[in-house]
C-alpha cells in the first residue's frame, strides 16, 4: 500500500533500522541515524548513517541500501537513499566479506 507524500525521519528509520539489522548480522549492528537533507542542486534526499562494531562489506552494504530503497518505494517514499556503514574503527566500508 503507496502513502502520499514523505515520510518523516522516524519512520524511515523504522524500515532502515529492520533491514539493516538483518543485512548486517554478525557485525555488531548498533543503530542508523536518518536525517533528511537538500543534495547540492537543492533537492530533497535521505541520508542513513549506520553504526557497526565491525567493518561491513561493500556487498552487504549495496544489499541493504538496494533493500532499504525498494521498501520505501513501495510505502510512496521518492527520495533517493544515501548509505553510509560506520565502525568504531574504519570509515569506509571494507571491500572484502569479514568471517
Amino acid at each position: 500500500m503507496k502513502q502520499q507524500g514523505a515520510m518523516t525521519d522516524d519512520e524511515i528509520a523504522t524500515v532502515a533500522t529492520r533491514v539493516l539489522r538483518r543485512e548486517f548480522k554478525g557485525l555488531g549492528f548498533e543503530d542508523a541515524v536518518v536525517r533528511s537533507e537538500e543534495d547540492f542542486d537543492g533537492a530533497s534526499i535521505i541520508r542513513v548513517a549506520a553504526h557497526a562494531t565491525r567493518p561491513v562489506p561493500v556487498s552487504r552494504l549495496t544489499n541493504a541500501l538496494h533493500e532499504i530503497r525498494s521498501q520505501l518505494i513501495d510505502r510512496g517514499e521518492d527520495r533517493f537513499v544515501f548509505l553510509d556503514a560506520l565502525d568504531p574503527h574504519e570509515e569506509t566500508p571494507v571491500d572484502e566479506d569479514v568471517e
